[in-house]
């Protein structure tokens, strides 16, 4: 039974299969008790193989009914087939156009539902799906931003080092890369016109990985133009991101449907470096973030007194992981920086994002936040995975859903208090909460031990073991996959095992009721840690957790 006045239904069209775009959103919409219909996972591909676009187009029509009051459409999966299949030539851009023609009969059928889609504006390089594709990679990426360097800059240098980039790339590869960008970068304006033409309400034109130099300049210079020309400054919006999206569209959409507009008390472990350029992105981190909390519908709070939150940010530094791992002046940073918002911040609730690295927790960072025993009904939520868009992106987006499904608690104790509802609605509506709850720790939980024991512990040493031992490609396990995905199990499910005890069994989730009679929710065993590698290969891991949640009565 929802607790809200009535049911609220959203259609999701995700960007492709993996639990941050699947499990994660779902997560998100049971924390607030918003109903999530999402096509049939089969429909949507798996990894190099594209969703089926037809079957998923029928699919919305179908669920697009009366009572629906948002859409979040993926455009990469309505004109491509998903992400990765937006790196391929495979379909046409006629083709990827004309798919598109389905937002103007979605708009007939729901005139007055709200309709947000995001693109991705293209990464500098292709899909590294094999060895060989890993270093074509590699070329593609150099090529794409010593191109854009010198477009410029104009330097002598790179037009020589150009040169030599090009004698090494395959004509094939190269050219494939190019066709791709012109179709991507066409279907991308068409969303914009799509915008202007009331097809979509907002619109999110995300970058994927990039440079500070590369082809999406001019390609970002464009369509603000095209945006300008239009005056849909303020709905659509550009920046970096991808994986993410789901999230802060489905939270924009809540915040907007429910006029909350939450405030965030930033606070950088090392306020020089808010200013540094993350790996894969094309501007300051700061201003990153600044994209980030206009999308999802956050404002900066100067006043940590006032504030709805703090999010906790450790930014990105200058140089790779390797450089920074056995630094003593790295762990003395995140030592003071957590001694300072327990001292200064006291029981105020917390968002901490760590983008220092891509792909994955700083490990001195995670152990400074666990060693301070910030309780979880004090932590909003935690992210440091792939980008740091993504995870700042993530982060804001559970916070500030968590925070809605905390009034919603509120609400419950005050209607308590003055209706009285009988033993079933009260059970109901206790039910509703502690699916909430589940929802929430569930997140919480899975990024810290996804980011930060996967793969900042347990990712290196089995990927080491591929390599070396196994012979087997870290980007397709092909036959090894059940072989590696054993070993992952063993060395995660322990560690897991060893986190959940120290840090969340039998601490306070929430606590229910007026304050002469209040009850808390506590968290119970960890009873099962199911484990999969959903695409074959090491960089994503899917986590599936059963544990309990106790009512307990406070003395």
């Amino acid at each position: 039974m929802s607790i809200r006045h009535r049911v609220h239904r959203v259609i999701y069209v995700p960007l492709d299969s993996r639990p941050c775009n699947l499990g994660h959103v779902q997560m998100l919409a049971r924390m607030v008790d918003y109903e999530f219909l999402m096509p049939p996972t089969e429909l949507l591909g798996h990894y190099t193989t594209a969703g089926r676009v037809e079957e998923i187009t029928e699919w919305l029509f179908r669920e697009a009914t009366d009572g629906i009051d948002c859409v979040i459409l993926s455009l990469d999966m309505l004109a491509y087939g998903g992400l990765v299949s937006s790196r391929s030539r495979d379909v046409r851009t006629a083709v990827a156009l004309e798919r598109l023609d389905a937002l103007t009969e979605l708009r007939q059928i729901l005139p007055e539902a709200a309709i947000y889609a995001h693109n991705t504006i293209m990464r500098l390089s292709i899909t590294a799906s094999s060895d060989e594709a890993a270093i074509n990679w590699e070329l593609l990426r150099q090529y794409s931003e010593l191109k854009g360097r010198l477009e410029a800059l104009g330097e002598e240098q790179d037009r020589r080092q150009l040169e030599e980039l090009e004698k090494q790339i395959p004509i094939s590869v190269l050219g494939t890369y190019e066709a791709c960008r012109e179709r991507n970068h066409q279907v991308n304006r068409r969303a914009v016109e799509e915008t202007a033409n009331g097809n979509i309400d907002f619109l999110l034109l995300a970058q994927e990985d990039a440079a500070k130099y590369g082809p999406h300049v001019d390609e970002q210079a464009q369509l603000r133009r095209l945006i300008q020309r239009h005056g849909l400054g303020k709905r659509v919006q550009i920046h970096p991101g991808a994986d993410e999206l789901g999230q802060t569209l489905f939270a924009r959409f809540v915040h907007t449907h429910m006029e909350k507009v939450p405030t965030a008390y930033v606070m950088y472990a090392n306020a020089a470096d808010a200013d540094n350029i993350a790996t894969f992105e094309d501007r300051p981190f700061s201003e990153t973030l600044a994209g980030q909390m206009e999308t999802i519908g956050v404002e900066v709070s100067e006043d940590p007194a006032t504030a709805d939150f703090v999010l906790a940010i450790n930014p990105p530094v200058q140089g790779r992981r390797a450089d920074y791992d056995q630094g003593e002046a790295r762990k003395a940073q995140a030592e003071a920086f957590f001694e300072t918002i327990a001292t200064r911040m006291g029981d105020r609730q917390v968002a901490i994002c760590d983008v220092a690295f891509p792909n994955g927790a700083e490990d001195c960072f995670a152990k400074a936040m666990l060693a301070r025993q910030f309780p979880p009904r004090q932590m909003l939520a935690f992210a440091a995975w792939n980008t740091a868009a993504n995870s700042v992106g993530s982060a804001l987006a559970h916070a500030s859903l968590r925070l809605i499904a905390l009034q919603d608690k509120g609400a419950f104790d005050l209607a308590n208090i003055l209706i009285d509802l009988t033993p079933m609605r009260y059970l109901q509506l206790l039910d509703t909460l502690i699916d909430s709850e589940r929802a929430h720790i569930n997140l919480l939980f899975y990024h810290i031990a996804d980011d930060w024991l996967y793969q900042t512990r347990v990712r290196p040493q089995v990927t080491e073991h591929v390599v070396n031992m196994l012979r087997a490609s870290v980007f397709n396990l092909a036959d090894s996959e059940p072989r590696v995905q054993n070993m992952v199990s063993d060395l995660l499910v322990r560690a897991i095992a060893d986190l959940w005890a120290t840090h969340f069994l039998g601490k306070e989730s929430v606590r229910i009721g007026p304050h002469e009679a209040t009850t808390s929710l506590a968290l119970a065993e960890l009873e099962e840690t199911r484990i999969t590698l959903p695409w074959g290969r090491l960089f994503e891991v899917d986590l599936q957790f059963t544990f309990g949640i106790e009512l307990v009565a406070n003395t």
